[in-house]
């Protein structure tokens, strides 16, 4: 994957920061409710789209094509998730840690990874919060190449 960093965290993202990507990475601007063309999704199969009715969203494709648009914050530590990828199996990989969510009902399926996240008490408690707060989803559907609010 393009970007990815084989740093003893395996951080998603290449950055200098000792903080997690906290800041949007120049959005793509949604139009109306037309978010993102299918065609500008890279091989992360997300971004991030700034939406005027809902904010920021981490929208994108699973690779078996279904759409997709959720809150782009990670319950970590609060990394942007349009900035992450999206795993084989469909799952919204956090960019910092490495947390897994499933796009389909917003949980955390796996805790965040790392020297030290990857502590599994520590890992399985903030899969617990990721289960209990989930990330807030909203239907989209593909139409005309690109994903739209529906």
């Amino acid at each position: 994957m393009t970007g990815l960093r084989n740093s003893p965290h395996e951080r998603g993202v290449d950055t200098p920061s000792l903080i997690p990507p906290v800041l949007h990475d120049h959005p793509v601007r949604a139009q109306g409710r037309r978010l993102v063309a299918v065609d500008d999704l890279d091989e992360r199969r997300v971004t991030e789209v700034d939406t005027g009715e809902h904010g920021v969203l981490a929208v994108g494709l699973t690779p078996d094509g279904t759409p997709f648009a959720v809150s782009n914050l990670c319950r970590h530590q609060f990394a942007k998730l349009g900035r992450g990828r999206v795993t084989e199996d469909g799952c919204l990989q956090c960019p910092w840690h490495r947390a897994d969510y499933d796009v389909h009902s917003g949980a955390m399926t796996n805790g965040p990874k790392g020297r030290i996240f990857g502590f599994k008490p520590y890992s399985s408690t903030f899969k617990a919060v990721g289960n209990v707060l989930k990330l807030r989803r909203y239907d989209v559907e593909v139409r005309d190449g690109a994903i739209w609010l529906t």
